[in-house]
């Protein structure tokens, strides 16, 4: 972006700045910013412009020191994959049955993260044990999401080789409705939808988390394990996880403008780190920083005064006598003389 729309920018931005601090029209507006907590307006654009451009166009892109390559991220597929005539999965999805532990072979899916990473697993319960199981580990870029749907994903096509109705239960309620969803840009979700579909045998269903089910807590605590135990499985990262690292690179430009500005000195001496939470100063604060406020320098500069330095005023008041106050040498106080500097 030019330094041209960059200013251009900036003005625009400046109108919102003064209406939330209430500050003076000439404050600097990269102050302003920092004091708010608002990234300047041309950095929020290019924050989203690198993201259509890697998300959406699939073309790498570079932000500060880091490069963005839209290889490593999940790829939206936009067209309807399957007629919605055909679109039958409420057949097969259901989350008001009640869950009863019978015994009878069901599958059992979960997920876990944590700051090692991201584990994925099932298990396969028959007589209350478990006859087979899958572990898999992924990424700390991974979510918990993708953790999810790829265990269903992995018992479908477990389940797949059965020739009988089988059970999928799972507590994660946002990833069948995602499977429901006809018009899904989730390309495993896609794949799941297809596999459904394939093998009407294969039934989800919902149960609730940590009551004490014992093919869930089964599924959880290998979920746990698979963080380190699992096989590798690799993923492309979430489109939320690009977000995430556009943001602090997008950070590291706005501190690096703010280091070498010319503007917002004095503020930058106070407030030397960019955040977008905002510093919480009130208007007097504010003024005082910035040095733009009712000030003998701010003043003199735009000829509403004669010089820069403080007037030296005097100011005499009278005090009655008799004020009700209890000191005896109140009365005494008849006349007060101030001297200030204002």
């Amino acid at each position: 972006m030019t330094s041209r729309r960059r200013k251009k920018m900036d003005s625009i931005q400046l109108l919102f700045l003064l209406y939330i601090t209430g500050a003076y029209r000439i404050t600097p507006t990269a102050a302003l910013q920092v004091v708010t907590g608002l990234q300047p307006l041309h950095l929020q654009i290019q924050q989203e412009a690198t993201y259509a451009q890697v998300a959406r166009a699939r073309s790498s892109s570079k932000v500060f020191t880091v490069i963005l390559r839209s290889t490593d991220y999940e790829n939206k597929s936009s067209e309807l994959h399957i007629h919605p005539h055909n679109f039958l999965l409420h057949n097969q999805i259901s989350f008001r049955e009640n869950y009863r532990d019978s015994g009878a072979k069901a599958i059992y899916i979960d997920e876990s993260k944590t700051d090692e990473g991201t584990g994925s697993a099932y298990c396969i319960l028959e007589n209350y044990g478990i006859i087979a199981s899958w572990q898999g580990k992924l990424d700390h870029n991974n979510s918990v999401f993708q953790a999810e749907i790829l265990a269903i994903k992995m018992a479908i096509e477990a389940a797949s080789s059965l020739h009988r109705p089988i059970k999928i239960w799972t507590d994660s309620l946002s990833s069948l409705m995602a499977i429901l969803n006809p018009i899904s840009h989730h390309s495993m979700v896609r794949e799941i939808q297809t596999l459904l579909l394939s093998h009407i045998h294969i039934h989800l269903r919902w149960l609730k988390a940590h009551v004490g089910y014992l093919g869930n807590e089964c599924a959880d605590q290998l979920a746990k394990e698979s963080i380190t135990k699992g096989d590798p499985f690799f993923l492309s990262k979430p489109l939320s996880y690009l977000k995430y690292e556009i943001r602090p690179a997008t950070l590291s430009i706005w501190q690096d403008n703010w280091d070498n500005g010319e503007t917002g000195r004095s503020t930058h001496d106070i407030v030397p780190r960019v955040s977008n939470k905002p510093v919480g100063w009130n208007r007097e604060e504010l003024m005082f920083v910035t040095g733009h406020g009712p000030f003998p320098s701010y003043l003199h500069r735009f000829n509403l005064q004669t010089t820069a330095r403080a007037e030296r005023k005097e100011v005499h008041c009278t005090m009655p006598q008799n004020v009700g106050l209890p000191s005896p040498g109140i009365s005494e106080l008849q006349q007060c003389h101030l001297n200030y500097s204002g």
